[in-house]
Formats: structure tokens, sequence, C-alpha cells
């Protein structure tokens, strides 16, 4: 299969919308953000879009945001949400966007990389094992709704 990956820039506003699209949204809005707020996101220096596409239409993609630590003088990488279209699933697509991430962290000097999935996300579990994730079994994320 052939498939081109990489970062969306300031002016790809179409390909992040879809893909907001396809991650589903969060809020009960359902709204899309502005052009305008889209075009500030993703000319962040700190924030990754990174998409797969195959004939120049999306099939999967990720975000990531860059973390500077407070206790020490390191940054982390945030692995925010990844989704590939069901159809293109098990073809090594999300793998992929991973390592390309990977490879981002390795030219920064960005030694870790963490994500949170639920216990019962065999999917999304088997692939962070595949890519070189170790899953801390002890620990339990919270989230605050406000």
């Amino acid at each position: 299969m052939n498939f081109e990956i990489r970062k969306l820039e300031r002016n790809d506003i179409e390909l992040a919308r879809k893909l907001i699209l396809m991650f589903g949204f969060d809020d009960e809005t359902n709204s899309l953000p502005s052009d305008e707020y889209t075009s500030q996101i993703l000319e962040k220096q700190d924030f990754y879009v990174i998409v797969a596409l195959e004939n120049h239409e999306l099939i999967g993609g990720l975000t990531a945001y860059e973390m500077k630590m407070f206790k020490c003088e390191t940054t982390e990488m945030f692995l925010y949400e990844i989704e590939v279209l069901e159809k293109h699933r098990r073809k090594g697509i999300g793998k992929t966007l991973v390592e390309f991430l990977k490879q981002i962290c390795v030219e920064k000097g960005i030694t870790e990389i963490f994500v949170g999935t639920e216990k019962d996300n065999f999917p999304a579990r088997k692939l962070y094992s595949s890519t070189g994730g170790m899953a801390d079994e002890d620990s339990v994320w919270f989230n605050y709704s406000f």
C-alpha cells in the first residue's frame, strides 16, 4: 500500500478539518474551529498534526504536544490522539504515524513519548506495544471536566 506521511502546516486547514471529523467531537457543540484558530494552532512549533494520505486523501492521523518539564530541563511528547479509517486499519498506517512522531522526537532530542488509552482498547495497546511503548499497569488517568 502506498501512502504518504507528513506534518500539516499553517495552510492545511481543509485536511485538519477532515482529521477533526475523523477523530469525532469531544464537546456538545459539534462545531469545527474557525479557519483562523486552525491556522494558528497548525503553525505552533510545539504542536504536531501528522497525517497519512493515500492519493491525496486522508486515511489517518495523529496529534501530539511537546511538553516542557518543570522539574528538569527536558521535553516530553504527549501523543494525544490517533485514528486510522477502519478500511485502512491493520496495514501499518498507525505504526508508521507513530514511527514518524518518534523520528521527530529523536531529531529534537526528546527522549520520551507518553500516551493514554482505555484498558480494554486492545487495538491501541497492541499498536503502542508494537512501536516500542511499554504499558505502565500501575498508572491511572483522571479527567476533569467543567
